[in-house]
């Protein structure tokens, strides 16, 4: 009885140790972002190498479409003045 009590006592020690491990581990684990290094192009010439096909808004079927409703859409009065008033 006596081995028992204390086999459940060391396995009860050991699980805590791993957990504080474990948590001290992932706690100080601490992940600095990558700094990005500095190209020599600017940013805005890397757009100007873009080349976009507008030769969808040509076709027929694109200039089929139609719109329906208002644009823009008006939403009107919505919800209530005081949301905490008792509904009548």
């Amino acid at each position: 009885m006596q081995q028992s009590k204390l086999i459940v006592v060391f396995i009860i020690m050991m699980g805590v140790a791993a957990g504080y491990f474990y948590y001290t581990q992932i706690v100080t684990e601490t992940v600095i972002p990558p700094i990005p290094s500095s190209n020599s192009k600017d940013d805005l010439e890397t757009l100007s190498a873009i080349n976009l096909d507008f030769s969808i808004f040509d076709n027929e079927i694109y200039k089929s479409l139609e719109q329906f409703g208002e644009s823009p859409v008006s939403y009107g009065i919505i919800g209530r003045k005081d949301i905490f008033a008792p509904v009548k």
